[in-house]
């Protein structure tokens, strides 16, 4: 028997994957143009989305059920776009999502992608702030003659006038060293973060980050031994419980409105990575409802 393969977010009724009134709205973005190493990230949306149906309906660590409704859009159509078309594009789709309130989760495809989702975020909520994890800096001016490369996405979003910090890399360039030390750039190596992330260090973290927050992840801030399937692994990444701290913690203190997971590229016959990808979109589904819930309940 042939299984089927899922289109949508997590394993919940049709109708609710369909519901424009969800307040969660989840984008596949399968844009694939710059990447320079290993390729394959455009097949991550659809690995993810797939994974995503065996993710639990219950979240051990909330303690609380996913039993929210998830509308999963359709792709924008980029075909014969040139790369500034396809991402204006990409925030269209995005901003009439956030435009509505709804939270966004959008699932990449390469990095480059980062840059029209926070553009649309930044329209809808003006005072935005983003939280960065990566392998790498992403700060590049140009790359390999492009201005629109995944290498330098986090530099184009730094020109939109928002706030960063970086934490999770374990590789940069000398270029991008002295960017970092002539803007005073918050960015935390992987080495420098705690095994455990406690309140103290959370709030230090944070602490310039105002407004509403973006928050991105390529999945290769992860131990490359928890995520092999991306296009450029690093070694020395972060593990499982440290990235769900600093999540965690994030969404307790910060109104988040919007997040990404980029540059899933899936290995035939071993699926961890994208269900990882999915597993970390849920968490970040229940951390957002989990915050809300909790700051109603204190008014």
């Amino acid at each position: 028997m042939t299984r089927p393969i899922h289109r949508h977010f997590l394993d919940i009724p049709a109708a609710a994957a369909r519901d424009a009134a969800a307040p969660f709205a989840v984008l596949p973005l399968p844009y694939e143009r710059t990447v320079s190493f290993g390729t394959g990230a455009a097949g991550g949306p659809a690995a993810v989305l797939d994974a995503s149906h065996e993710v639990e309906d219950f979240d051990e660590e909330l303690r609380q059920p996913l039993d929210f409704a998830v509308q999963t859009l359709a792709p924008p159509e980029l075909n014969g776009l040139d790369d500034e078309a396809a991402l204006e594009r990409i925030a269209a789709a995005a901003g009439r999502v956030l435009g509505g309130g709804r939270f966004l989760l959008a699932i990449g495809g390469e990095h480059t992608v980062t840059y029209p989702l926070v553009k649309a975020a930044r329209d809808a909520h003006p005072e935005l702030s983003v939280l960065h994890l990566d392998a790498h800096l992403d700060l590049r001016d140009t790359y390999e003659g492009t201005r629109w490369s995944h290498a330098c996405v986090m530099r184009r979003v730094r020109e939109l006038g928002v706030a960063t910090v970086h934490l999770g890399m374990r590789s940069w360039s000398a270029a991008e060293q002295e960017l970092v030390a002539a803007a005073k750039l918050p960015v935390y190596p992987a080495a420098a973060i705690p095994a455990a992330p406690d309140d103290a260090w959370l709030d230090r973290l944070l602490e310039p980050l105002a407004g509403a927050l973006y928050v991105s992840v390529d999945i290769d801030a992860l131990d490359p031994a928890l995520a092999p399937g991306t296009g450029t692994p690093e070694p020395g990444g972060l593990a499982w419980r440290q990235l769900l701290a600093i999540l965690r913690g994030a969404f307790a203190r910060r109104t988040v409105v919007a997040a990404d997971i980029v540059e899933v590229a899936p290995i035939p016959g071993a699926r961890v990575t994208e269900f990882a990808a999915a597993r970390l979109g849920a968490k970040m589904l229940a951390y957002r409802r989990f915050s809300a819930d909790r700051r109603k309940n204190s008014r």
